[in-house]
């Protein structure tokens, strides 16, 4: 269609448009444009550069580096000083710049994965739709990143659902970003110059030979993940880093050339300046600052071509030009190269890319329109990316619904004059990390957090951020000395922008009611809470049913998690899971008063794998912790731990307004960027590892382990602490922990120590013990006697009992017994060793994948909503906690990796089956076993080895694969199926540079 475009008209349609939608804020109406103006609608040029920072460019204090012709284009328009992506990370900030919608609302946070699908809904108003919906011609270049299709995308063409679905008329770019494959371009919904002989093949996220060439690197140019597809040789030799900036530029220009009589709306995603740094030889050693500033350079060169084309058509002065950013910059090691030259990337903000703090986010905007747009202006107006949609509606004089509006706010008339009062006065922004979800309210920003919720590894390395990058370009924050958040820093950050841009002061504890308006705020931002779904054919719960009650549905009011997770306990080390010489009537109670779950599983048959499996709801290897860097589990000053990019159940619950304790074993590094309160835990008390990592240890001779440290949070409060008392020291803070948070939602996660040897037990437990014994152990005079201390299994198991007995009766004392859901279980099977400790009827014990090894004794309670006394047999995990509890407390998890845990709580209440038709056993990084319903497959090197019919063999005992062949083909597909899934859709562990072990 041709739209009539009135100017005079136009601005009476956009003050009634500001009148009606933006709660009636009133703003000074521009000058208008002059008589000779052309009439016909406006063109629009989006330009969307990659990671460039708030200091990135001369007209915004740069130095090292010459940005000519975005000065120029700040010169004739106006420059904001106050603009924010939508994120911090580049997919959910295209997310929210495409959908006018904060990405919180669909729980993106990261980067989307090679295989992702399309994240957009094809079916929601995106700003090329409003465009194209005004008769307009739409394309967009370069960088896409918001995935293909509806499913998970296996790269068969065509590559639909995609960006011909969300309004564009044509497309061509990078697929996902330069430093991820597949290294080819695509052009509308095909690889562009594909061969059907050759056609591009996936071939999983693991170098091999297999993949096709790509253009050689060097260090200097920054990360880039090897290729991982094979074919299309011919596609990949047109795909040359070097040339990519120029190529997309040449592309969008000729575009426009080819437009004629209808207006355009062109969105150039520039790959500049995202890693690898690899500006086209004209402009390397351009700059003062590396590769980095040379990239920058190239940049500028691309906004110098786009606006020298338009100048060629002669629609220049009939083009509104807009130029941001995705997010702030990186601290990458182009990033601390420039720094090193003497560029700051992010200018004197603090923080960095997929942070929370303002240098991940604050961004370059400038605007260009003469004759609409007052040049060489500056505005102080606090804008968003998301508020692009209905901007754009309001220039084309589009009314849209409040759903099609979202969260996007017209700013036009901040571009085009000077509004009275804010456009906006709520903007929230998405950080790398959900329990960072941060808000800004006027002059206030506020973070639910501690730090900023990015990567945090130090200068030197790719992921380079957080406080101690913070600390080393020589920001000052109160919260953050030496590179590390203070002991004794607020549990959360809010901030005065308009005193403080530069966040030197978190100002929480001076604040306390704007902190609670603040955090008031920010919860109505969480992701809704799912809603019930009645399944057909059930009728609706009776509500005076007595055994199920109101089980059927999740609580109105959101509720308390504990866990508690002991070491080594065997299957048959309950007394209500048949243990003879044990005595444990508490969690007998327990059982009684909610349910045994008889077949449910830890993800590793050790320590490390299976409490990050806990953590993350995933398989230990695929986010790459399925061992320590150089033995089975972490050892002290490991180098290796949990990746701080993996988001935890504490930092889900955390998104849901919990709070978070951990009080006992971690186990999952014990360098500073790897400790509890840097994974989601607002306290901590306990050991970094298990007890016997220390110089007592039988191989001391070999390991030469440091003494143990105890910590409080990330302080080292003791060490070589008694270990006697390290179960009822942990007891003492989990009971303080629920009396301090009894009034708001928590998560307690008590992971004793023990009964992993050697067995440590307190006096008031040690009745019973003989004269001998207890003279013994009272020689040991610094030295541990495992032997003798295998004797007291009975009474440490007695103290287990008797803490999750405390537990439930402060519960029950502070009025939560019926809104706390208690699970009880253990990080994996019994020592092979061990005098007292065993399995029970099960095969196997402690790193093997034997049921011995892998299913727990595990009870769970909660009254009222869980069915009691009667156990349940469903194939569960500890995996599954971590969806389960996002359900139950109305949190999301993430959408942006895969989670491998299941929503258990229909199975749990009894009204459905597991949800898991494959369970598979991992031996360090082999895959070693798969379960699906009542079969258990073994292989070895591979190959079927051994299978069981569990439900009328728990003992493994009688191998009956010679007599099933299909069902030993079955579950060699779900091996071989989820072996290949591993492969494509794995994340790594984190790494630091010359770790140290902790001391006092």
């Amino acid at each position: 269609m041709t739209m009539k475009f009135q100017p005079c008209v136009f601005v009476f349609a956009l003050a009634s448009y500001v009148m009606g939608c933006s709660s009636g804020l009133a703003w000074s109406a521009p000058p208008a444009p002059p008589a000779s103006a052309n009439p016909s609608p406006p063109n629009v040029v989006l330009i969307f550069a990659d990671d460039l920072g708030y200091g990135d460019l001369g007209c915004y204090g740069a130095t090292k580096l010459q940005t000519p012709n975005i000065d120029q284009l700040a010169a004739e328009g106006r420059r904001f000083t106050d603009a924010h992506s939508a994120s911090a990370v580049c997919t959910p900030s295209r997310y929210g710049l495409l959908t006018g919608e904060y990405p919180v609302r669909k729980n993106i946070w990261g980067p989307a994965p090679i295989t992702s699908p399309l994240l957009v809904d094809a079916e929601k108003l995106t700003i090329a739709d409003v465009f194209k919906n005004s008769g307009y011609s739409t394309a967009a270049f370069g960088k896409w990143h918001l995935g293909f299709g509806t499913k998970t995308n296996d790269w068969k063409q065509p590559l639909r659902p995609g960006p011909l679905d969300l309004g564009f008329d044509y497309f061509f770019g990078v697929p996902l970003v330069n430093s991820a494959p597949p290294y080819v371009f695509v052009e509308n919904d095909r690889v562009f110059a594909r061969d059907s002989n050759d056609p591009l093949v996936y071939l999983g996220r693991k170098p091999t030979d297999k993949a096709t060439a790509i253009t050689p690197l060097t260090d200097e140019h920054g990360q880039r993940v090897p290729n991982y597809f094979s074919g299309a040789a011919a596609a990949h030799k047109l795909y040359n880093d070097f040339t990519l900036g120029t190529t997309l530029a040449e592309r969008s220009t000729q575009w426009i050339r080819e437009q004629s009589d209808k207006p355009f709306f062109l969105y150039l995603s520039t790959t500049n300046i995202h890693h690898p740094f690899t500006p086209a030889r004209r402009f390397q050693g351009t700059s003062q600052c590396g590769l980095y500033g040379d990239f920058v350079h190239e940049l500028d060169w691309i906004v110098g071509e786009v606006m020298e084309t338009l100048k060629e058509k002669g629609v220049a002065d009939n083009t509104l030009v807009l130029f941001t950013s995705d997010n702030g910059g990186m601290f990458n090691r182009g990033g601390q190269e420039a720094f090193r030259l003497g560029h700051r990337g992010n200018g004197d903000l603090l923080g960095f890319k997929f942070g929370a703090w303002e240098g991940g986010h604050r961004v370059p905007f400038i605007a260009r329109w003469p004759g609409h747009i007052q040049p060489g202006t500056t505005s102080t107006q606090l804008i968003s990316s998301v508020d692009m949609l209905a901007t754009f509606a309001a220039l084309t004089e589009q009314t849209l619904s409040q759903e099609q509006i979202a969260d996007s706010v017209n700013v036009l008339p901040a571009m085009m004059g000077e509004p009275e009062s804010p456009l906006r006065d709520t903007l929230v922004v998405s950080p790398h990390k959900p329990t960072h979800l941060t808000v800004r309210n006027g002059r206030w920003v506020y973070i639910g957090a501690q730090g900023e919720g990015g990567f945090n590894g130090k200068p030197g390395v790719h992921a380079a951020g957080g406080p101690v990058c913070a600390s080393f370009v020589g920001s000052v924050n109160s919260d953050i000395e030496d590179g590390r958040i203070k002991k004794d820093a607020p549990p959360a950050q809010l901030y005065d922008l308009e005193a403080d841009v530069n966040q030197t002061r978190n100002l929480y504890n001076e604040f306390p009611e704007v902190v609670k308006e603040m955090s008031e705020l920010l919860a109505r931002y969480a992701p809704p809470k799912p809603k019930r779904v009645p399944r057909k054919g059930k009728p609706a719960p009776k509500k005076d049913s007595a055994s199920r009650g109101e089980a059927i549905d999740a609580p109105t009011r959101s509720p308390n998690f504990v866990v508690i997770f002991t070491d080594d306990q065997g299957y048959g080390d309950l007394s209500c899971f048949g243990g003879k010489h044990v005595s444990t009537p508490r969690i007998d109670q327990m059982a009684a008063e909610g349910m045994k779950l008889t077949s449910f599983y830890v993800a590793a048959p050790v320590c490390t794998p299976s409490r990050a499996a806990l953590m993350t709801g995933c398989y230990p290897k695929r986010i790459g912790m399925a061992m320590g860097s150089n033995f089975g589990v972490l050892l002290a000053g490991d180098r290796k731990g949990l990746n701080p990019d993996e988001v935890t159940i504490a930092e889900v619950l955390k998104t849901a307004g919990y709070k978070t304790g951990m009080f006992g074993k971690w186990h999952l590094g014990d360098q500073p960027e790897f400790l509890p309160t840097r994974q989601g835990f607002d306290e901590f008390f306990g050991i970094p590892f298990s007890h016997d990592i220390h110089p007592f240890h039988p191989r001391q001779d070999h390991y030469k382990f440091p003494p143990l440290a105890l910590l409080e949070n990330e302080q080292v409060i003791e060490m070589d602490p008694d270990a006697d008392y390290l179960t009822k020291r942990i007891t003492e803070h989990a009971v303080s922990f629920i009396e301090r948070h009894k009034d708001e939602p928590f998560f307690l996660y008590v992971p004793h120590p023990i009964p992993h040897a050697p067995l440590h037990v307190s006096p008031p437990f040690m009745e019973g013990v003989s004269d001998d014994i207890v003279a013994t152990l009272k020689a040991e005079d610094g030295n541990i006697d495992y032997k003798t201390r295998d004797e007291i299994y009975r009474q440490a198991i007695a103290e287990i009992d008797w803490s999750v007995g405390t537990i439930l009766d402060t519960l029950k004392a502070s009025g939560l017994d019926e809104n706390t859901f208690v699970l009880f279980t253990s990080d994996n099977g019994p020592p092979k060793k061990s005098l007292f400790a065993n399995a029970g009827p099960l095969r196997g014990n402690k790193g093997t994948t034997f049921e011995g090894g892998m299913r727990e004794p595990t009870v769970v309670r909660w009254p009222g909503k869980i069915p009691s006394g009667k156990p349940n047999d469903e194939l569960m995990t500890t995996m599954d906690l971590l969806p389960t509890f996002a359900k139950l407390a109305g949190a999301a998890i993430p959408t942006d990796r895969v989670i491998d845990g299941k929503d258990i709580w229909p199975t749990l209440i009894g009204d459905a089956q597991t949800p898991h038709k494959a369970f598979f056993y991992h031996g360090g990084n082999k895959l070693q076993a798969v379960r699906s319903g009542k079969w258990k497959l073994h292989v070895n090197k591979g190959k079927p080895a051994q299978l069981y019919d569990l439900k009328n063999d728990i003992g493994e005992k009688k191998n009956v694969i010679e007599s099933n062949p299909e069902v030993t083909q079955k579950l060699s597909a779900h091996l071989q199926a989820f072996a290949n899934d591993i492969a494509d859709n794995s994340r790594p562990a984190a790494f630091v540079e010359n770790p140290k072990p902790l001391s006092k």
